[in-house]
């Protein structure tokens, strides 16, 4: 494997975990949110994408599944389901895995039950070191994880993580679950908080659901009278009625920024597991270049779906081996922008 490959994967992963470890502690788990971020959480998103990435720092991990027991009654299990059958989000085991624990130690027993038996790995190691190495194997693997494929120590939580924060743009969706339910509305209306208006098919893309169910719920909103319905043409454009949820929706007065977390955490997984794959070893440049080319060719439908495709160069304008470090700073400005929030000139 090139030199300067193996040195970003590596640069990649620390930045991304960081920005997990921030979104956690701002959500609840036992830290310190070193770069504040004044975006909506896909608290679905966010899990399964922390579901790859944290699986190269077990204390993260372990944290989230710590915060998950203090708060798993607010995630949408049908949500999670959907995510993986629309982006093919690859934490499908240790979701199942988790949701094995959760039945053993909370009051939801019901709630994991489908999920729980929906998704199993091959029996591999969890955890990994950021050099890729598999963490050494204990004599006895964890029951729980190890009955979805997963081979680790045994859990061991800290109980140290809090419920969500009651202000803040970034709980601001598991907030509206508090108090209006686990449900599709929820997402509609912080989608509506943060944008001044949207439609149907663009609000099913954003949240993940189907247009049917996004339709029927944006009509039924709008019978409380705090959702507006414009016709224009043929679209019916819905939007928040002024100064009725003001308090609940606009956290410090302002209006939160949405980001389509699903397609974008799905597209850096993909670059994540690529850059890890074994066989990369055992390329040159010229053939590593050829690699990360195709794997932007499939990442950015993704990208274009979450509204960052222009941040990256179309890899077909790029022969041979120059493609790699092209590669590097698409995917830096990547991760700067859509990530860390730093502006690119």
């Amino acid at each position: 494997m090139d030199t300067s490959l193996r040195k970003f994967r590596e640069s990649l992963l620390s930045r991304l975990l960081d920005y997990l470890w921030d979104r956690w502690s701002d959500l609840g788990v036992a830290g310190t949110v070193r770069r504040e971020d004044d975006r909506i959480v896909d608290p679905e998103a966010l899990l399964l994408f922390s579901f790859t990435v944290a699986r190269f720092d077990a204390r993260l991990f372990d944290e989230i599944l710590d915060w998950l027991t203090v708060n798993g009654a607010f995630l949408n299990v049908q949500r999670l389901q959907n995510l993986i059958n629309s982006y093919s989000f690859s934490g499908g085991p240790a979701l199942a895995a988790s949701a094995r624990l959760l039945q053993e130690a909370g009051p939801y027993r019901l709630k994991w039950k489908k999920i729980a038996a929906a998704y199993r790995a091959s029996g591999e190691p969890l955890f990994r070191f950021p050099t890729g190495a598999p963490l050494p194997l204990p004599p006895v693997p964890d029951a729980t994880f190890a009955a979805c494929g997963l081979l680790r120590g045994e859990v061991r939580l800290r109980g140290k993580s809090k419920p969500f924060p009651d202000k803040g743009a970034s709980s601001l969706i598991l907030r509206l679950r508090g108090l209006f339910g686990v449900s599709i509305r929820s997402e509609l209306l912080a989608l509506l908080a943060a944008k001044e208006e949207t439609y149907p098919s663009e609000a099913a893309r954003q949240t993940g659901y189907y247009q049917r169910s996004v339709l029927d719920a944006l009509n039924e909103m709008e019978r409380s009278g705090a959702v507006r319905c414009v016709t224009v043409g043929k679209t019916k454009r819905y939007r928040l009625t002024p100064k009725i949820l003001d308090e609940l929706l606009l956290p410090e007065g302002k209006h939160p920024r949405w980001v389509a977390w699903g397609p974008l955490f799905r597209a850096l997984e993909m670059v994540v597991q690529k850059l890890y794959d074994e066989r990369l070893e055992q390329c040159d440049d010229l053939l590593c270049s050829s690699e990360m080319r195709q794997l932007m060719l499939s990442v950015r439908p993704l990208l274009e779906a979450a509204g960052f495709g222009r941040l990256v160069t179309d890899p077909a304008s790029y022969r041979g081996e120059e493609y790699l470090a092209v590669f590097f700073s698409d995917i830096d400005r990547l991760v700067s922008v859509g990530i860390e929030e730093a502006t690119i000139s």
